[in-house]
């Protein structure tokens, strides 16, 4: 799709392939044959998930011996992506500064749009971006401009996930902890709508829905919490969880209120709703019983578990949920961070089930996400060149 990219997609620098004659980040939208663009300019949303499936790919198969033939090529590819999305993809506030003192850096809605002016809550995903910060500085002695690009970027790519958890916190509902489809940051400009409101949309969703965008929120800043311990992340998603829990446990009926005006209905039975949905019950939620909690993760997995995998995007949220929850069960594989907790908690929550979905008889499927050995935060970015990642 990178080189068959070849309307103006708002890319004029940092690009990929040995010769870097190609746009890293490719149109959002392809004809089904993957022959011809249909809708021109990347999508931050897309790129952020492809290019973390690339970097796990090259770390999964980087002890290799020998290593599969295309795993220099992939290992640098996904090196210039990581570079390219910082790039196109994000973008500096003209006056705010974030705590290391470098600029607030915003996600884009594209390469061609977005950032400041219009947002969307859900493309923000706070553990891709430390995931990149990291394999750059990994890589960069192999595949960079200059040996010190990783380190010299480390503080944008900090930036911007600094960035990123504000405007989830500020588009959250206190009650629910759901957030709306679109956003316009508060801290942005009025060109579009009015800061600090979901005043401005795009892909023919309802803007102050938590519906079809919105609904993978959860995920992405579930990512940073499982992988990174981010207690940010975990902080997140804690009212979201409860939020939850008593909807499965009640009548699956998610709340309206504060700017959320509407929940696309039957929520529970839609894959691209149910699937990322349910990453918010895989971390501990401060002051809901865990028995509830877990309750309510085993009631969704075996909603998800019956979903079929015959469409690209609930069909694609069925199978990352199912890769998430699934595993994590097997003795001594549940990474339980201390950040997550609560001070006050005094009980045992953990990020996976003792039980089978479906009761005893049922096959196994143990619920939580444990990241490959080689992916860790202390392990990542000392993999290829001894430089541990924060």
């Amino acid at each position: 799709m990178c080189e068959r990219t070849v309307s103006d997609s708002c890319q004029e620098s940092h690009f990929c392939g040995e010769d870097e004659s190609h746009e890293c980040l490719p149109s959002w939208k392809f004809d089904d044959a993957v022959t011809q663009e249909v809708g021109t300019g990347s999508a931050p949303d897309g790129d952020e998930d492809a290019i973390l499936g690339m970097l796990l790919l090259v770390l999964a198969t980087q002890s290799e011996a020998p290593r599969p033939p295309w795993w220099g090529e992939v290992a640098q590819w996904a090196y210039q992506s990581c570079r390219a999305f910082l790039q196109h993809l994000s973008v500096d506030h003209p006056t705010l500064l974030s705590s290391n003192g470098r600029p607030l850096r915003m996600l884009k809605l594209g390469s061609c749009w977005g950032g400041w002016d219009c947002n969307n809550p859900s493309y923000h995903a706070p553990g891709h971006y430390r995931a990149f910060r990291d394999y750059m500085l990994s890589f960069a002695a192999s595949y960079g401009a200059t040996a010190s690009e990783g380190a010299d970027l480390a503080p944008v790519w900090d930036s911007l996930v600094e960035t990123s958890h504000a405007l989830l916190r500020e588009a959250q509902c206190d009650a629910s902890g759901l957030v709306p489809n679109w956003w316009v940051p508060a801290d942005g400009n009025d060109d579009v709508g009015a800061p600090g409101t979901p005043g401005c949309g795009g892909s023919g969703t309802e803007p102050a829905e938590f519906g079809a965008e919105a609904s993978r929120t959860a995920w992405r800043v579930g990512v940073d919490a499982l992988w990174y311990g981010s207690a940010e992340a975990a902080s997140f998603l804690r009212p979201m969880a409860a939020e939850v829990e008593e909807a499965v446990r009640t009548d699956y009926q998610l709340s309206s209120g504060c700017w959320i005006s509407s929940v696309l209905s039957d929520w529970q039975w839609i894959g691209f709703m149910a699937g990322p949905v349910t990453t918010s019950l895989l971390v501990p939620a401060g002051g809901l019983d865990p028995s509830l909690q877990q309750a309510a993760l085993d009631d969704l997995g075996v909603k998800i578990q019956g979903m079929p995998v015959n469409d690209y995007y609930s069909g694609s949220w069925v199978a990352i949920a199912t890769a998430t929850m699934l595993e994590c069960g097997r003795a001594g594989i549940c990474p339980e961070s201390p950040r997550w907790a609560d001070p006050a908690e005094l009980h045992e929550v953990r990020c996976c089930s003792d039980t089978a979905i479906g009761g005893p008889s049922a096959p196994v499927h143990k619920h939580g996400f444990a990241p490959p050995p080689s992916f860790s935060p202390t392990a990542l970015a000392a993999q290829a060149a001894g430089t541990t990642g924060t």
